[in-house]
């Protein structure tokens, strides 16, 4: 079997070299979701073949077979980068999933593309105005 190198804390992320073409990562997957796995993966079919498995519960493992001669340590650093890089991105998509909704709600309310308009207005976006706090005050 090859060699094993620690490329995250913890072993969120521990690196298996089989041989000179084949790198399999193993994911652990309470640091990092399927879903970032597959988007990160998905980003490097160009450069090589990758296949997704689960070895262990919560746990992923990442077969990567180049494509063309290349670094596979580099390779495999690449994508460790892209894992981070994915799982970020859905975690900031998860916490602003409701001011992104009220965005496009009001841009589409302005430009009158919506049957009914939403409630509130730029002046008062999350309708502080409206609350049942301040209705109480009044």
């Amino acid at each position: 079997m090859g060699s094993v190198t620690d490329v995250g804390p913890a072993l969120s992320i521990e690196t298996i070299v089989r041989s000179d073409t084949e790198v399999t990562l193993l994911v652990d997957e309470s640091v990092y979701c399927r879903e970032a796995v597959l988007r990160a993966c998905y980003w490097f079919t160009d450069r090589c073949y990758l296949f997704v498995s689960r070895p262990a519960p919560n746990r992923l493992a990442v077969s990567v077979r180049a494509k063309a001669p290349v670094a596979l340590e580099a390779l495999a650093g690449d994508l460790s980068n892209a894992l981070l890089d994915y799982q970020v991105r859905l975690d900031i998509e998860r916490e602003t999933h409701n001011l992104r909704e009220l965005i496009v709600a009001k841009a589409f309310a302005e430009g009158n593309l919506l049957d009914d308009p939403p409630v509130g207005d730029d002046r008062d976006p999350v309708e502080i105005a409206r609350s049942p706090s301040s209705e109480t005050r009044k």
